[in-house]
């Protein structure tokens, strides 16, 4: 196989002189030797860029340099070192960034693995003018909706050129998000997106740089919106685009229809202390599911133990009337059957498994989970879970080092590592006190496992899940608290500890999705 030619795209315009020397250090560095430079100085007017860019293409017949006469800004600069470009790929290098000695060697190698790849990025990091190397992002594998929430992919992206040529380059009218906008367009058309879980490219944090303490550059969420709003209106979902408090976005979907969503609550009508008050768990959530959620098309399945107290029935009775089917259980408690239960009375299009434990906090909860899991390649949603104090329950399930609950005990109101705890993504997993599937799904893998009557069935569900070949997504957009463990017992069987090991454990210590370490 031939290798690969690959055309580096810079536009250059007045960088810090030494974050430009580094640059160009990085790429004549580089251990794969096939590669083109094609630099764009966008009218920069430092002498001292002028005669290193000069120096740089006499010392090596790979570096070409293009002189603008005037600045036209990044998306003109960029188009113009893309229409000198003659490699197989193109990578796209800041002014201010670095290549890792091995990144095309590396790329070359996912090419060779799969012929039919049009996109890579890889993790990247930043270096202080010391040196100093910080903020490694360990980015996930694909993960379309968390893109769409983030331009997490960034640095380093390579491209098909003729990929990139077909979606049009550039963008004028997208300056400050052009390559957010340019990935997006690239994805919805890649045949093979591949993530190489290495950082392959620093971002030089030197004065003067985008990244410099002093520089206050806007991250254009107004281009950034706009460039989402036409992403969702070219890939035929219906929604609206705004951007969070800190600076990540959010995509409201609006449902065309209203199906039935079946709540299945397994209890045993315990009775706990609840922000300082006595209450009957399963009555409180079903008056906060009546009185705070804005979706009306539900049924309510409670499958409650025959031990459950004849007054929590009544009280049930009171608040909702007809609405909820009251399903006897007389077994030995078994979480598992309790929900395959309460399905086999449901008639929802779509499900929800739901603790007894639990209380609503988002109106719109459900019609947030709905626009996800409607999508026909989703097969569960979770939301994001308080404790009673407000810190994080679970912000999904992560698979490092052991199956968990990613985020416990941290604060629900930061956005967490690059964004994690603030952006609605993929992930492995969620926890089965709050999981929405559609019916279908349920049905395909067989609902929960009895063998599994208290711990890890939610893990063991979504493994089957993710294993039938649907995504699973968390969102912070959907809120609830969630008294944990409440209701039952906490402690874990080391019968099923084994038994999810022997079953799945060749995926644990490997989470595709989370690869951040710092909230395990």
């Amino acid at each position: 196989m031939v290798p690969p030619l690959f055309s580096i795209i810079t536009p250059v315009f007045n960088p810090p002189v030494n974050a430009l020397r580094e640059c160009i250090d990085s790429v004549l560095g580089q251990t794969y030797p096939s590669w083109e430079w094609c630099i764009t100085d966008d009218g920069s007017s430092d002498q001292e860029i002028l005669n290193l860019l000069r120096e740089a293409s006499n010392s090596d017949p790979r570096i070409s340099v293009q002189y603008r006469d005037t600045n036209g800004g990044i998306v003109a600069a960029s188009n113009d070192s893309l229409s000198v470009a003659t490699g197989t790929f193109v990578a796209f290098l800041d002014h201010d960034g670095c290549l890792h000695a091995d990144a095309l060697a590396q790329v070359d190698i996912a090419i060779n693995a799969y012929s039919d790849v049009d996109y890579i990025y890889t993790d990247e990091d930043k270096i202080t003018e010391k040196g100093e190397h910080y903020d490694v992002f360990l980015k996930p594998d694909w993960s379309p909706e968390r893109l769409r929430g983030q331009n997490y992919c960034s640095h380093l992206s390579v491209a098909r050129r003729d990929l990139v040529a077909t979606v049009g380059g550039l963008r004028a009218g997208f300056e400050g998000s052009q390559d957010y906008d340019l990935i997006l367009r690239i994805t919805e058309q890649a045949r093979r997106i591949v993530h190489i879980p290495e950082v392959l490219y620093h971002c030089l944090a030197i004065a003067g740089t985008k990244l410099s303490p002093n520089n206050h550059a806007s991250h254009a969420p107004l281009t950034a919106e706009k460039a989402l709003t036409e992403y969702l209106a070219r890939c035929g979902i219906a929604g609206s685009v705004s951007t969070t408090t800190w600076g990540y976005h959010k995509i409201s979907r609006s449902l065309s229809d209203s199906p039935l969503v079946s709540i299945i609550i397994p209890t045993c009508g315990t009775e706990k202390v609840i922000f300082g008050g006595s209450r009957i768990l399963v009555v409180e959530l079903l008056r906060s599911i009546i009185s705070r959620s804005t979706y009306t098309n539900i049924e309510i399945v409670i499958v409650a133990d025959s031990h459950t107290p004849q007054t929590v029935f009544d009280e049930l009775a009171a608040i909702s009337g007809t609405t909820v089917k009251i399903v006897q259980y007389s077994k030995p408690f078994n979480f598992s059957e309790k929900c395959n239960i309460g399905f086999a009375h449901s008639e929802g299009e779509v499900i929800l498994l739901l603790n007894d434990d639990m209380e609503i906090i988002s109106p719109d909860w459900l019609e947030t989970m709905l626009g996800h899991v409607l999508e026909t390649d989703v097969g569960m949603v979770g939301p994001m879970l308080l404790l009673e104090d407000s810190r994080i329950q679970s912000a999904s399930h992560s698979n490092t080092p052991t199956p968990h609950s990613y985020g416990s005990g941290h604060s629900s109101h930061e956005p967490g590592e690059f964004g994690i705890l603030a952006v609605a993504r993929e992930c492995s997993g969620v926890t089965g006190a709050a999981a929405m599937i559609r019916r279908d799904v349920f049905n395909e893998v067989g609902g929960l496992s009895l063998q599994f009557p208290n711990c890890f069935n939610d893990i063991d569900l979504a493994f089957k899940i993710l294993s039938a070949g649907y995504r699973i997504i968390w969102t912070p957009h959907a809120r609830l608290y969630h008294f944990e463990s409440a209701s039952r017992n906490s402690t874990v069987d080391k019968r099923e500890l084994e038994m999810i090991k022997n079953r799945w454990g060749q995926l644990f210590d490997d989470d595709r999705f989370c690869r951040i370490s710092t909230f395990i």
